[in-house]
């Protein structure tokens, strides 16, 4: 059978005993804490022979410093990581605008062309067949600069217009038509 709790015996604590070893934490003058955060500017981590000097000459336990450098650290580390945090996130919202931006510009630009080539298609030209709109739109948005693309949708785009004599006149006639 088992032994009821009853039976063993009980330890409790010595009564009227004051604890001199144990100091119960108190808060820092307004002076150690600038003298602190001074040394803390200077250097986040001491030497035990640092700490013990510090601690003499503001009065303080050593095991106070070293805790209030430990402490010191962690909010120091904290914030620097807020701190981060908030910088990545207005560059994450920055480049989400920029992106959603280039989206919009993206489909405009589709359907301009899609337009031209409706307005052409009605008169029995076309800028260019819907493959080469496609490739030469898909590769101006997958990665290269955007003016080079410009420049390709545009030279295209004139060529063609041009081509199909929807742009210009046949100018064989007056060579510098530009100057009548």
């Amino acid at each position: 059978m088992m032994a009821s709790s009853d039976s063993s015996p009980q330890k409790t604590p010595p009564k009227n005993k004051t604890k001199t070893h144990h100091h119960h934490p108190r808060r820092f003058s307004e002076d150690q804490i600038k003298s602190l955060e001074s040394i803390f500017e200077q250097e986040s981590k001491l030497e035990p022979k640092k700490k013990l000097e510090i601690a003499r000459d503001l009065s303080l336990h050593p095991r106070q410093v070293a805790i209030w450098f430990q402490n010191k650290r962690a909010r120091w580390k904290s914030k620097r990581i807020e701190q981060e945090f908030i910088h990545l996130k207005s560059t994450y919202d920055a480049l989400s605008t920029s992106f959603d931006a280039l989206k919009r510009e993206k489909h405009s630009l589709q359907m301009q062309l899609q337009e031209l080539n409706d307005r052409l298609k009605n008169r029995g030209d076309r800028i260019n067949d819907d493959d080469e709109d496609e490739r030469i739109i898909t590769s101006c948005f997958d990665g290269q600069e955007f003016l080079t693309c410009g420049e390709k949708v545009m030279s295209q785009t004139w060529r063609n217009l041009s081509d199909s004599g929807v742009l210009f006149h046949d100018s064989s006639e007056n060579p510098n038509w530009w100057e009548t």
